[in-house]
């Protein structure tokens, strides 16, 4: 099926297992990574592109958190016209096939099962063919038809005489399947309504599914990756769901900021570096060499291919730039101060960006894609924020590496990269140097925010009973509970929460008010959050930045507004609109909590919430009264002394 999504869509939201309805309406799953990168081939079916390496991309830093060996590009489409040469790869697509299979017709409500070959539906008797809406799925990640056979308790053979009819109801029971083959019963035809079918067990009161108590278990069936490559002893209940509800599909991506290699600080080698990476087929070559302890085997690959496009070097600076691009151990930063805790392997991830992102980095010529240039801080600012830095040149790689169905799975890490590799493959491959993901690049620029931790100290310790009425320990645990917060390790605190929810509600608030000034729409923005109480090592930090998937990234609109001149008004405009919603006061005194882990105060679609792909948590732990107070007590607000100014400014 020809269909087209854009190469971005498929790391989040469509990559492999998830459900994709194309123009036509016609739902599909796209394809396990085992399909990738083939082509047809008229004699010996599909077979392996010619140039996969054109596809790879190595982020050190990423690899080593994911324990894979590399990333790949989603391969773009290339056609050419009769009588040209076709360019490399060409034909390449990203394949899906038809799910659900069952269709039911639209006049007379019959059911029916399309082979995967249909490409056009018939109509007949007046009416069309639309796929049904209901599936099945269970927290195993796995996917399958809605039973419908065995819902009703049908023996027919083959598919069976299904129709599906709907009475126009709000609620299942008013939808009901019936076959009117098997023999009538004292009640009618032998049918059922889907009452109950998407309701998931109560495994703490010991409720069982409507699936259980008919007896229908999940038998682990994988459709993206093909006919027969079910997962065997699938403990999790079956439970219907609707092909577009939210929870069907829990995109899994991780995505790093480039950084420089401090290591590395010959311009020579930065050079051959570069040099190397243009090659991209000699460069994956010598990486599985390099993996597999075969440093010389990799060093000649490389001088090799230098010399072939003019390049002389000597072997020990190739390996030293090989050094430099490969191993693990330089993809981590030197951290001046380490904090008193260790660190988790994602926060220590997220400390090596911190590290550089507050310095200056504007060496273009060795480091050509993170450029970051201090500013002044507005004078009016001083006393809340430490440092504003400008972007200008970021490249950020955004891998995919499995999704979770129902529900998110809390520490989706620990069984990487296994948990990945049977997710996505059909037949996973083993070795590591054979192990990927699908990876993006994209470039843009941002503006770095950081702010006093002297003055974060100071608010914290002033409104010690307020905090501590506002953030109770349920609130704290569930909080902390969300993966992507990064909480401490050894347990989190008021402390702790209260820097969060002050840090990240800030990044909303100013998002929200520079699409106003930038030019980009709000969902071209994201956040990217530095926070950690550690007393040794503390971070507070905003990277607010846009990215574009193309080479050249942005024309600077957001970097612009970091200016001084420009970036003070922004911010007091931002307090004044965030000091009143038009749901308060509900909105500033629900202390229950909002949203769909309770981890949301003061927080609604009024005035805080972004686009989900805007927010590093989809909008979970955000509080604005943190930052301006409530409508009947501002003086809490960590900036509350600047809303009377805000206010005589209007």
């Amino acid at each position: 099926m020809n269909r087209e999504v854009r190469i971005g869509q498929l790391i989040a939201p469509f990559g492999p297992g998830a459900i994709y309805t194309d123009r036509q309406g016609t739902p599909l799953v796209v394809c396990g990574l085992d399909h990738w990168f083939k082509v047809m081939d008229h004699l010996n079916g599909l077979v392996q592109c010619q140039k996969p390496e054109e596809f790879q991309k190595f982020e050190p830093r990423l690899a080593a958190l994911l324990r894979v060996d590399r990333f790949c590009r989603p391969p773009d489409f290339r056609s050419a016209r009769q009588g040209q040469q076709a360019p490399p790869n060409a034909w390449l697509y990203t394949p899906a096939q038809r799910f659900p299979r069952w269709y039911r017709h639209s006049k007379t409500g019959e059911m029916k099962k399309f082979n995967l070959s249909t490409e056009i539906l018939e109509r007949s008797q007046g009416g069309r063919w639309l796929p049904v809406r209901f599936i099945a799925v269970c927290t195993g990640g796995h996917l399958c038809e809605f039973p419908w056979k065995q819902w009703i308790g049908c023996q027919c053979p083959g598919d069976g005489n299904l129709y599906l009819t709907d009475r126009g109801g709000s609620e299942l029971s008013s939808i009901r399947v019936e076959c009117r083959t098997c023999p009538a019963g004292s009640s009618g035809r032998k049918g059922r309504t889907l009452a109950g079918t998407t309701v998931k067990p109560d495994l703490e009161h010991g409720e069982e599914s409507a699936f259980q108590q008919a007896g229908i278990g999940c038998l682990g069936e994988r459709p993206w990756l093909g006919e027969g490559a079910n997962e065997q002893d699938c403990g999790h209940p079956l439970v219907g769901a609707l092909i577009n509800q939210t929870n069907l599909y829990f995109s899994k991506t991780i995505s790093a900021i480039l950084l420089p290699d401090l290591q590395q600080q010959d311009s020579t080698i930065t050079q051959l570096r570069n040099a190397i990476e243009q090659d991209a087929g000699s460069c994956g070559i010598a990486r599985t060499l390099w993996n597999m302890n075969m440093r010389p085997g990799a060093v000649a690959l490389v001088q090799s291919s230098l010399i072939n496009r003019g390049i002389n070097s000597d072997p020990n600076q190739i390996e030293r730039a090989l050094e430099s691009l490969f191993s693990s151990a330089a993809a981590g930063m030197p951290c001046a101060t380490q904090p008193a805790i260790p660190d988790s392997d994602l926060l220590a991830f997220r400390r090596a960006e911190f590290n550089i992102i507050r310095s200056e980095v504007n060496d273009i010529e060795n480091i050509p894609n993170l450029r970051v240039i201090p500013a002044d801080v507005p004078t009016d600012f001083t006393e809340w924020f430490a440092r504003i830095n400008l972007v200008e040149r970021l490249r950020e790689t955004r891998v995919f590496y499995g999704f979770d169905r129902l529900e998110q799975n809390p520490r989706p890490l620990d069984a990487m990269p296994d948990s990945a590799m049977r997710q996505l493959f059909r037949n996973p491959p083993v070795q590591r140097q054979e192990q990927w993901l699908p990876a993006i690049e994209v470039f843009g620029e941002g503006i770095y925010i950081e702010l006093s931790e002297q003055k974060i100290e100071e608010w914290q310790f002033r409104n010690d009973l307020w905090l501590t009425d506002r953030l109770n320990d349920g609130f704290i645990t569930r909080l902390s509970g969300v993966f992507q917060t990064l909480a401490p390790i050894n347990g989190a605190d008021k402390k702790w929460a209260s820097k969060y929810l002050l840090i990240h509600s800030l990044a909303h608030i100013l998002i929200n008010q520079l699409v106003f000034e930038c030019g980009y729409s709000t969902a071209s923005l994201r956040e990217r959050l530095y926070i950690c109480s550690d007393n040794h090592a503390p971070m507070a930090g905003i990277l607010i930045y846009t990215a574009a998937g193309d080479s050249e990234g942005t024309l600077g609109g957001l970097v612009r507004l970091g200016r001084p001149d420009r970036l003070g008004p922004i911010i007091r405009r931002a307090l004044g609109r965030a000091s009143w919603c038009s749901a308060d006061p509900v909105c500033s005194e629900n202390l229950g909590g909002q949203g769909s882990r309770l981890v949301n105060l003061a927080a609604c679609h009024a005035c805080t919430l972004l686009p989900e792909t805007s927010c590093e948590t989809i909008n979970q732990g955000l509080d604005r009264a943190m930052i301006v107070g409530t409508p009947d007590n501002r003086q809490p607000g960590f900036m509350a002394d600047l809303l009377d100014e805000v206010y005589s400014l209007e």
